[in-house]
């Protein structure tokens, strides 16, 4: 996965004329990490450079690289404008309310268009005791928009592949109304699709999480009807995109607005065209391979 998010950003270092290069450690910690990437920062001596960090563990990292003239752009990860915009100019992150109410649209036209009239909406996520899982957006756009079905008690199912996958058997079973399923977690695709056949409820409609190569071979299959695809290749590649603005004398930390660029995170479903259509996906798994197998 992380490879295509490499790859977008190297495709588009090389469509806008610059030279990308790929900075890290096979193996290592987290210190030995940012010695590598600031060794490599000097070696090229770099005008801009994306990191993926999902916390604040690097910002001494990334103050330190902001402080040689470097642009910095974090993607794909939310950060805290306030506490951060003084040393990564651009955060490119994807919109998670956006994303659930794109995934509550989606199955409630579809079982309306299937000609349901009720039933119940069941919702996993990896953990009860995480804040922002609780599917508020989904939950109140269902809600508003398709009160004729029943919304249940989010299901914690943790990260353990036979545990979730015996939880979410379960919950169908204790749900025989059950009619349609959203798990916004990437391995809750695939245990969603081994319960309803566990459970012999293939019917219940399901929208999964990331675009996997396993999730992708579930979706094509069968096994779930759509999956939000975070975006990996594309915070590669609009990040180099960012960094070309800001070298051509564009700011985007003066307000919190510009700073939080928001990156997309369409639905793909069997049938579906450009970035709706899994051979989308497919493809840039192919071309990763082909560029970092060499």
């Amino acid at each position: 996965v992380h490879r295509v998010m490499q790859l977008g950003f190297l495709e588009k270092a090389e469509e806008l004329g610059y030279e990308g290069h790929i900075l890290g450690l096979d193996r290592g910690n987290w210190q030995e990490l940012y010695d590598c990437w600031l060794q490599g920062a000097r070696e090229y001596d770099i005008a801009g450079a994306a990191y993926w960090v999902g916390d604040d563990s690097a910002y001494e990292f990334l103050k330190e690289l902001h402080g040689m003239g470097v642009k910095t752009v974090v993607p794909y990860f939310p950060h805290n404008y306030e506490e951060s915009k003084d040393f990564i100019d651009v955060n490119a992150c994807y919109d998670n309310d956006a994303i659930e109410v794109a995934a509550a649209d989606y199955l409630g036209r579809k079982l309306r268009s299937a000609g349901g009239q009720s039933g119940s909406i069941g919702m996993s996520v990896v953990s009860l005791n995480i804040t922002h899982n609780d599917l508020h957006a989904f939950r109140n756009h269902f809600e508003e928009q398709y009160p004729e079905y029943t919304l249940l008690d989010l299901i914690g199912i943790g990260a353990e592949v036979d545990s979730s996958r015996q939880k979410l058997r379960g919950y169908i079973q204790a749900n025989p109304d059950m009619v349609a399923g959203f798990g916004p977690q990437s391995g809750g695709t695939s245990a969603w699709a081994w319960a309803k056949k566990a459970a012999d409820r293939t019917d219940i409609m399901v929208v999964g999480y990331d675009y996997t190569p396993l999730n992708l071979d579930v979706l094509v299959d069968g096994g779930v009807d759509a999956l939000v695809a975070l975006p990996i290749y594309d915070s590669g590649a609009r990040s180099m995109e960012l960094i070309d603005e800001m070298l051509h004398g564009k700011a985007f930390n003066v307000s919190e607005a510009l700073w939080h660029q928001k990156l997309d995170a369409p639905l793909i479903y069997p049938g579906g065209a450009g970035v709706h259509d899994p051979a989308y996906y497919y493809d840039q798994y192919a071309r990763a391979e082909e560029r970092f197998s060499q």
